[in-house]
């Protein structure tokens, strides 16, 4: 297994990073749709995604964690009406969960861009060659793209209720 210096790591986390923004535009959009879909907003004033969302940046969670906790939320009593809300005969917490494991798609080709653009000889090229280096850094961008996603719905979803009260 080959280790990075301090310099390689940074380089990386700066191509991750720039990896992440190219590509977060078309997951916000993804996120905004299953939120009209589900009509989130006009199901519980109270957000309960802020709580999903500390699940998924506590230091020991992972994204089965997270997925286990939204599914909880299916049948936990007196949690919010927005996670057993259907449409079309899906459940939005069964809809999110299946949204989450999609990014794993948006990481691998984080990854996979990020690769194309290491020029050849580079001392990160042999590194993310690396199937264990590969998969490891598909897993860590993956988790932050869950986080991001959560953030996100949080913020669409107080965004939302606000629009909604205006109109009333």
């Amino acid at each position: 297994m080959i280790e990075l210096n301090n310099v390689l790591k940074e380089q990386l986390a700066l191509r991750v990073e720039k990896g992440i923004t190219n590509q977060i535009d078309e997951i916000i959009r993804k996120m905004v749709e299953i939120s009209k879909k589900f009509a989130i907003a006009g199901k519980d004033e109270k957000s309960p995604f802020r709580n999903v969302l500390g699940v998924s940046v506590d230091s020991s969670s992972s994204i089965e964690v997270i997925k286990n906790y939204i599914r909880y939320q299916i049948g936990r009593r007196g949690s919010s009406p927005i996670w057993t809300t259907s449409k079309d005969k899906e459940i939005f917490a069964v809809a999110l969960v299946k949204e989450l494991d999609d990014l794993k798609q948006d990481a691998e080709s984080i990854v996979k861009n990020v690769q194309k653009g290491i020029p050849k000889g580079h001392d990160l090229e042999s590194y993310i060659e690396e199937s264990s280096n590969r998969h490891q850094l598909t897993k860590q961008i993956h988790m932050k793209l869950v986080q991001l996603y959560l953030g996100y719905l949080a913020r669409e979803h107080t965004a939302s209720i606000g629009e909604l009260n205006l109109k009333t």
